[in-house]
């Protein structure tokens, strides 16, 4: 998958403004997906001048101008293609397993507060996806079809952040020993 898919995703639900797009990343996207608001940019640079997508600059009183952006017919047909194509299994990359594999020539010390940190930040996103599915919840009758799929996307970060810390507790008892 590229950005290129994902920005094309955004934009088929609505014209947005690269600013509002950015935000999507932040708000949704940014558990599955992680791109910088430059990347984006650039992409939506790429998307606009090989026709995927049209840009309407609005005018803003007191504020700059700023560009929004449509799907085109062409770009709607990339995606759907896109979603027909094979999809790939995902790839397993992981730094932090990669530099376990090495421990044997590292400081272990070192090493530790490495682990440590990576600990903190998977308990601070499984609190934050918790409370995420909690919010979520409580609007389960009034939900879209699109807030269903949303809510999958929540639950398979939810799944793999779970299984992240099992792992990170048995790494744990191995560093112990």
């Amino acid at each position: 998958m590229a950005l290129r898919h994902v920005v094309l995703t955004v934009l088929a639900r609505g014209a947005l403004s690269g600013y509002e797009i950015t935000k999507n990343f932040e708000a949704v996207y940014s558990h599955f997906w992680r791109a910088s608001h430059q990347q984006v940019y650039r992409e939506l640079a790429r998307l606009h001048e090989g026709g995927q997508v049209t840009a309407k600059v609005v005018t803003q009183k007191g504020r700059p101008n700023k560009n929004v952006y449509t799907l085109t017919r062409q770009g709607l047909d990339e995606l759907r293609a896109w979603i027909a194509a094979p999809t790939e299994f995902p790839k397993p990359q992981n730094d932090l397993l990669v530099k376990l594999l090495a421990l044997d020539i590292a400081n272990r010390g070192e090493f530790r507060l490495e682990f440590d940190r990576v600990v903190n930040d998977a308990q601070a996103w499984l609190v934050e996806l918790r409370a995420l599915q909690r919010e979520c919840l409580r609007t389960r009758k009034s939900w879209t079809e699109h807030d269903e799929v949303l809510f999958l996307a929540l639950r398979r970060g939810l799944l793999v952040g779970e299984a992240q810390a099992r792992w990170l507790s048995e790494v744990d008892a191995y560093l112990r020993k």
